[in-house]
């Protein structure tokens, strides 16, 4: 039985015993899984075989770090590039990640060498398999991280390897400790500094914020051509809408984006709405259900634009809201300029709207403990649903199989509207009273 179809068993398992049993069954999930995998004794014993692997190696001039399948995890595993640049300055670092998120983390200067070959989804489809061997196979790499749990150590051979399952049981370990930062990010980046403890510089950790994605040129330009083409200025205050996600479980409900549409629209902001990749054509459902006369205040931004220019647009919005799902860490990261290395504003509020995933370890709050802060110069706000049956099982949405969806029952839509006015107005304050200032400097000079 191969990885995928166990992963499938249980997931689905996991999923029967939440449809019957909402409230217990998430409690026994989380309370085995705990005892289980993120227990103290594993944990040690995880470390001490990562050590001893390491004890294999050489010399560490050469890496190659295979990142899971999907496009958000591909800007995930930037944090571990980041670790190992801090680690080893003279290294060879080479990225395996998903062919769609290429341009957006080619330019990194962390990175030796990019390797865009996933097309499968949501697991490496025969091709990927045999281009990640064709990979290893031609290079003589010192060790090999491997992030991916759909990717079997056994495709690398006698190289030295180091998995993901380490970090796995930290995460699930500190789930259950709500006073310690567990995002995936974060946790992405310690744990190369754990593997790696005898070798940190002095300076390791002090500064890491989160991944950084670079964009090129044209994909800004077309941003910028974008909004103007729809009369879209710096004088708007911008709120953009992800409508979509890669599960019905990590999806904003449709009645709550339509309220909030509604309310945003009511309060005369530029509303961007993105569109639907997997939930196909939710973007014109949505504004189709609204009264005729507020249609037209809605900007749909096209499918058809790409995902960098798609990332620009969102540096270009004051506030991002977004489920679970991709886009949500493109707007998290920080945003630089690939060709002239400059950063972009960074200046985008990021709301996150969680329902099934555990919202410690992908969501962004630059206030409540435990939470990690999206690399942006602006608040990140997480707007949690209570759940009944969520659980850490919950981590892998798509391998979910839940007949009844209740991940965001009670969420309140209004809560969201009242934060995002409130920061908005914030916003508005603070550049009136610029503009003042810069007033009565020019008066004075």
């Amino acid at each position: 039985m191969n990885k995928e179809t166990q992963f499938r068993k249980f997931f689905k398992l996991s999923s029967l015993l939440t449809d019957y049993y909402p409230d217990s069954g998430a409690h026994f999930l989380n309370i085995f899984f705990h005892l289980i995998v993120g227990n103290k004794i594993l944990l040690n014993s995880l470390a001490a075989r990562s050590k001893q692997n390491l004890k294999k190696v050489k010399g560490f001039y050469k890496f190659l770090i295979v990142g899971d399948i999907n496009i958000g995890d591909a800007v995930i595993s930037i944090s571990a590039v980041s670790a190992l640049r801090e680690i080893f300055p003279n290294a060879q670092l080479e990225l395996v990640i998903k062919k769609a998120a290429q341009n957006l983390i080619a330019g990194n200067p962390d990175i030796t060498k990019l390797y865009p070959i996933y097309e499968g989804a949501p697991s490496p489809n025969e091709r990927d398999l045999a281009e990640l061997k064709k990979i290893i196979n031609s290079n003589d790499y010192d060790l090999i991280i491997n992030f991916s749990p759909m990717i079997s150590n056994k495709i690398f051979g006698d190289r030295n390897v180091i998995d993901y399952t380490m970090m796995a049981a930290q995460l699930v370990r500190d789930e259950h400790l709500n006073n310690i930062v567990n995002h995936i990010n974060y946790q992405s980046y310690n744990f190369i500094g754990k593997i790696f403890n005898n070798y940190l510089p002095s300076y390791f950790g002090a500064g890491f914020k989160g991944s950084k994605i670079y964009l090129p040129d044209e994909a800004i330009e077309t941003a910028k051509a974008f909004l103007l083409s729809k009369n879209v200025t710096d004088k708007n205050q911008v709120i953009m809408i992800n409508p979509d996600a890669s599960a019905k479980f990590t999806r904003i409900p449709f009645k709550t984006q339509l309220d909030l549409l509604n309310k945003y629209i009511d309060l005369n902001y530029v509303v961007l709405l993105g569109s639907g990749h997997v939930e196909k054509l939710i973007e014109y459902k949505l504004i189709n259900s609204l009264p005729p006369e507020k249609r037209e205040k809605v900007i749909i931004v096209p499918a058809s634009m790409n995902l960098e220019s798609y990332t620009a647009i969102i540096d270009f919005s004051d506030v991002y809201i977004s489920g679970d799902t991709g886009p949500l860490h493109l707007a998290a990261a920080r945003k630089y300029c690939r060709n002239t290395g400059k950063s972009l504003r960074n200046k985008t509020a990021v709301f996150s709207v969680f329902g099934a995933t555990p919202p410690r370890i992908y969501g962004y709050d630059s206030n409540l403990e435990g939470y990690f802060a999206a690399n942006q110069d602006a608040p990140s706000k997480i707007f949690i649903a209570p759940s009944p049956c969520r659980n850490i099982t919950c981590i892998d949405k798509l391998g979910k199989s839940c007949k009844e969806v209740r991940c965001f029952l009670y969420l309140d839509s209004d809560r969201i509207v009242a934060e995002t006015i409130l920061y908005l107005k914030g916003l508005r304050k603070n550049k009136i009273e610029k503009i003042e200032i810069l007033k009565q400097k020019k008066i004075v000079a």
